[in-house]
């Protein structure tokens, strides 16, 4: 067993934590049946890009257009699709709080197709979807063309993804109203987290190695919950069974999600050639006069982006002083959701 996992290790560590998980349902509706149609207000399409795929975007409108709140680009990470935004973040912000929610699930996902015997994407194709995105935002998220450049909220490896775009074009700053990194992949991609993993301990470096590398989360219920959502269940003094606000059938349904959502993954041997650190200037965006209001965000219970991880971004962005919310590294599904959402809520109030 000591061999594979060296091998796997030597693999995530050469490149990032970015097998990307997508997929086109969510809150148990059966597979032959559109999200808008059982949701009524969330609109699941397919709109074809210049870039190449035909790109699965979810969206959700307020009751009434206010101008002055700049839409919301949701961007999710590895495993997961736009389906995830979807649970609570969507009528959270649509319904109670007046914005417009778009998120769209990364090409080489169940939402996304990548193409015919296509296994891996490159993170520059990423980064040219979500140029393209932008560059149309109006027309693909179908809102009035004069509301203000949409905020960017970013989780996991949708992180790195925000970043690569805007190291190659670092014009599309001008095109954002505010980025929020969730969680995020730093700019060094998984590497350097994955060997303070291993010296801190063999087991979880194991864990998040054959978890994400290995796949083996989509099979072993206990490691995917210890990954993403806050640790395995608990029997409580009282008999009571903490789960974190993850049922068994949640938790089932989240892994078929993740299963049909991982068939094309990140090129790690490429990506490890494109990480954005390489270009940094002291640790610092090279475009980082270009940015707009950042927000970094990390989780005091992440189980895979680390402290050191979300200081590396923060200081990549410019932020020297990211924000902690009580919270598992899904900081979007789960009992702690309401965390995030109200710090990214506060934060957003003081773009408008």
């Amino acid at each position: 067993m000591l061999v594979p996992f060296i091998l796997l290790l030597f693999l995530y560590i050469r490149g990032s934590k970015s097998f990307l998980g997508h997929t086109t349902q969510s809150r148990r509706i059966p597979k032959s049946q559109p999200l808008f149609a059982a949701l009524g207000k969330l609109h699941d399409r397919k709109v074809q890009l210049d870039s190449g795929p035909s790109m699965q975007i979810l969206s959700q409108l307020p009751q009434k257009f206010d101008k002055s709140k700049p839409p919301i680009l949701f961007l999710h990470g590895s495993f997961h699709g736009a389906w995830c935004w979807a649970e609570h973040f969507f009528p959270f912000f649509a319904d109670e709080c007046g914005y417009v929610v778009v998120a769209p699930s990364w090409r080489g996902t169940g939402g996304t197709y990548a193409g015919d015997g296509v296994s891996k994407v490159k993170i520059t194709e990423h980064a040219s979807d979500l140029k393209e995105i932008l560059e149309r935002f109006s027309a693909i998220a179908e809102v009035p063309e004069n509301l203000k450049p949409p905020v960017l909220v970013a989780h996991s490896f949708g992180g790195l993804a925000v970043m690569k775009a805007l190291e190659d074009d670092p014009g599309l700053a001008s095109k954002i109203s505010g980025i929020a990194m969730m969680c995020s992949v730093p700019p060094s991609g998984n590497g350097k987290m994955t060997l303070r993993f291993l010296r801190r301990s063999l087991i979880d470096s194991y864990k998040i190695t054959v978890g994400f590398a290995g796949k083996k989360c989509l099979k072993n219920d206990r490691l995917l919950r210890e990954l993403f959502f806050g640790g395995p269940k608990q029997v409580l003094a009282d008999g009571s069974v903490e789960d974190f606000g993850i049922s068994d059938q949640d938790l089932k349904r989240y892994q078929k999600y993740f299963t049909r959502d991982s068939v094309a993954t990140i090129d790690l041997v490429d990506l490890a050639k494109q990480l954005p650190s390489a270009k940094t200037i002291n640790g610092r965006a090279p475009f980082i006069d270009e940015l707009p209001p950042c927000l970094i965000l990390g989780a005091s219970r992440d189980f895979i982006v680390d402290r050191e991880g979300v200081q590396e971004t923060a200081t990549y962005f410019g932020n020297d002083r990211p924000s902690i919310v009580d919270s598992p590294h899904d900081v979007m599904l789960g009992a702690k959701w309401k965390n995030a959402a109200a710090l990214l809520l506060d934060w957003m109030a003081a773009l408008h």
